[in-house]
Parts: structure tokens; C-alpha cells; sequence
């Protein structure tokens, strides 16, 4: 049984999405001019056109013109954008209309655009782009999310119930540090130091492309000015050439560390923000480790890979004796408007364990009893057995295991990575 105030929460959102369109009367004027601006940027942005070349090669685009025995050709260049381009008339097979149609609009869409009008949207069913990067960077991050979602599909299908997810999952994404900020401060203060964060009442994931912060400006000018200073000091032409790439490695390097940030927290708060839109998580009576547990799952491309950061700490914990018992990590209960555990060593730990229990427990081995402890979570009448069991019994009464059982296999896993087996 799904959540009833998630479902109640998803039919509401569902009422408002299936608004007619833009000429429907319930609509505020500014509603209604924003909808049909959307469609028409939706369209231009939907190519009219299949070109084939002689070598076989088929392009979808927009038809310009031809001069000069030139065919101009449009074809699209990222998630928005175009890419101006020119075939010889000889070196062109056929071309002819093709019938596509944009991705559909809704309600949801057009009052996320009303609220951020200085950001584009872009429609990539069931996601709902705001954002200001650049096409190629807006086409690399919703591939990641398609890709997030697709694997989620995938895991978790069976356990929507049918339902799946709504077509109106909103995804904020800034390159303005600014802007960011000041969002963050006005809807998510608490986590004030937080590049990106999940807010459940609006099913709204909001990202910061760390690439643009104010540190990776500073730290690229004295890239380059230490790159301009060495290759002035060089004795040779070769020795300034080495010191050119030497420099222009390190400024790469960061931009690369920053890259991996913002695909770590995509896939992080994606993963929440996909578990708690499809009603396998429950708002409110989902345990703290299950959900940092099964985000942290999804944060690699390939979920469940092993994380040799988190496989180290764990390991040197385990170690050094200071591993969380079980049942002290499924028992944290965290203060209002605090995140899952206080303290950075302790909360970098209880992360790691989540995320090594989820990984055991998604395991062939013990998924289908896994899953039927999830679908226990949500069930309007399990409430009060959830209120009154302690949260590592009731998991090894589904996982049919004593709680020293399942500790003992844990700890066993833990000793076993990166290199574990069933």
C-alpha cells in the first residue's frame, strides 16, 4: 500500500498537471502566455526534418536553404541548442519531413518556469529542466539522470505499484553562485554548506555546478598565473611548452574533481528524490540509514559498485574497533532540522555503514525479504508495529535473522570488500 499522504500529495500535483493547455480558463494571464512561450520554444527546439547522406548516414535538424550548391543544415547541439552545418548538394541522398512532436507540457511546468523566468526549461520526460548551463552541459546532466532513472526503473519497478512516477519531477540546476545561495537560504537554511538538496514537498531536486564556484575562479587564475610566471622563467621553448601543459593539467584536474561532485550529488539526491516520488519511501517513517543508505547506493553510475572511500573507511574502522553497532545506527533519531547523525567523523561513518547495510542487503541472496521489509515501511496500518518494534528487530524478523546474525554478517561483508560474494 503506498503512502497515503504521498498519494494524496501525488494527486493533487496530478489534478493541476492535467489543466487543458493554454487556453484553459482557470489559467492567470501570465499563466497563460508562459504555456504558449513554452510550446513554441518546446517546438523550435523538436527537429522537422530527416537528411540522409550518400554514405548512408541519417541526421535529424532543421532544413535552411541551399545556396551555391550548399545545403544549410541545423542539427541539435545538446539538450537546447543548434549547430549550424553545410553539405555539398552531391553528397546528399534524400531528405524529407518528419513527424515529431515535442515533449507534452503541463501545469507543473509552467508554474516551475513562472518561478525562476530568468532560467530555460527543458522537458525530458519525466524530468522538468530549469536551469542556466550550457546546452552540452544540460545534455550531459539530464543523460545522468535519465540514466539514474532507468536503473532505478529497473531495481525498484516492482515495488511502485503500478503507479510509477509522476511527469512533472523538477530538477533545479545553477551555474550562478548568487542565485543558488540565496534559494538554498530561503527554502533549505539548515543546510547551509549543502551543494544540492532534496525538498519532498515539491518533489524538487536543486544542484550547484560546483564548476562555477568563487574557490574554482580563484583557484584557475593562479593556475594561470603561476602557469604565465613559469613559462617566462623557462630556459627553452620546450621547458615553457612542458610547464604550459604542466599547469594546464592541474586546472583540468579541478575541473574534473568538481565534475565528479556534481555527478555524485545528482545521482545522491536524485536517488532520494526518485524514492520518495514513487512512494517507496515514505516521508516520515522512513528510518534515517535506509534512506541515506539507498542514496548512497545509487551514488556510483553503476549502483552497488563498490566505493573504495567508503570500503576504506569502513575497513579501517572495522579495524580499529570503532565501527557503530547496528543497532545504534538504525536507532539515531536525528534533532529538528538536523541531517542523519552530528559530529563529521561520526556522520562520515554512519554514511559508510548505510551504505555497506543497503549493499548487503540488495544482494540477491536477500533482496525479495528486503523489499518486503520496504514495502512494510509504507503500510498505513504497520504503523503502530513499526512505532513499538525496535527498527533492527523488526529488519532481521523480515530478513529472518537474530540481530546478532545479521551484525555478524555484516561485519563479515564489511571484511570481505571490495571482493565480496553471496
Amino acid at each position: 500500500m503506498r503512502n497515503p499522504w504521498s498519494s494524496l500529495w501525488l494527486a493533487l500535483l496530478g489534478s493541476l498537471a492535467v489543466l487543458a493547455g493554454p487556453d484553459d480558463p482557470r489559467l492567470t494571464p501570465a499563466e497563460r502566455t508562459a504555456w504558449k512561450q513554452l510550446e513554441q520554444r518546446m517546438l523550435a527546439a523538436t527537429p522537422s526534418h530527416a537528411l540522409w547522406l550518400t554514405n548512408g548516414l541519417g541526421l535529424l535538424g532543421w532544413f535552411k536553404g541551399e545556396t551555391n550548391g550548399l545545403v544549410h543544415w541545423e542539427a541539435p547541439f545538446g539538450a537546447d541548442s543548434r549547430w549550424l552545418m553545410q553539405f555539398e548538394r552531391g553528397a546528399l541522398s534524400h531528405a524529407q519531413v518528419v513527424e515529431q512532436k515535442p515533449p507534452p507540457l503541463n501545469y507543473c511546468d509552467v508554474s516551475f518556469q513562472l518561478e525562476f523566468p530568468e532560467l530555460r526549461l527543458i522537458r525530458r520526460p519525466p524530468y522538468a529542466l530549469l536551469t542556466d548551463e550550457p546546452a552540452l552541459s544540460a545534455e550531459r546532466y539530464l543523460g545522468l539522470l535519465q540514466e539514474l532513472h532507468t536503473n532505478f526503473v529497473a531495481h525498484f519497478g516492482a515495488l511502485t505499484g503500478g503507479l510509477g512516477l509522476p511527469d512533472h519531477v523538477q530538477v533545479l540546476l545553477f551555474t550562478d553562485e548568487d542565485a543558488f545561495c540565496a534559494y538554498r537560504k530561503k527554502v533549505a537554511s539548515r543546510r547551509n554548506d549543502s551543494m544540492g538538496f532534496y525538498q519532498i514537498t515539491q518533489q524538487r531536486l536543486t544542484v550547484f555546478d560546483q564548476r562555477y564556484t568563487a574557490g574554482m575562479d580563484e583557484i584557475l587564475s593562479r593556475l594561470a598565473w603561476q602557469g604565465e610566471k613559469a613559462e617566462v622563467q623557462a630556459r627553452t621553448e620546450e621547458a615553457a611548452a612542458q610547464q604550459r601543459l604542466f599547469f594546464l593539467f592541474q586546472a583540468c584536474s579541478a575541473m574534473r574533481l568538481a565534475e565528479a561532485g556534481n555527478q555524485r550529488i545528482l545521482r545522491h539526491e536524485g536517488a532520494h528524490q526518485l524514492l520518495h516520488a514513487s512512494g517507496i519511501l515514505a516521508e516520515g517513517a522512513t528510518p534515517g540509514w535506509l534512506a541515506e543508505g539507498l542514496a548512497q547506493w545509487y551514488e556510483t553510475r553503476v549502483p552497488g559498485a563498490v566505493s573504495f572511500e567508503l570500503t576504506g573507511r569502513l575497513k579501517a574502522s572495522l579495524e580499529a574497533g570503532r565501527l557503530l553497532p547496528l543497532a545504534e545506527l538504525m536507532n539515531y533519531q536525528p534533532r529538528k532540522n538536523r541531517g542523519f547523525y552530528e559530529g563529521e567523523r561520526k556522520q562520515e561513518l554512519a554514511y559508510a555503514e548505510a551504505w555497506g547495510l543497503v549493499r548487503l542487503l540488495m544482494r540477491p541472496a536477500r533482496q525479495e525479504k528486503f523489499f518486503n521489509y520496504l514495502k512494510h515501511l509504507r503500510r498505513l496500518e504497520a504503523a503502530a508495529d513499526i512505532r513499538r518494534t525496535p527498527p533492527l528487530d523488526l529488519l532481521c524478523r523480515f530478513l529472518a535473522l537474530t540481530p546478532a546474525d545479521l551484525e555478524t554478517l555484516w561485519k563479515t561483508s564489511i571484511e570481505r570488500l571490495p571482493f565480496e560474494v553471496d
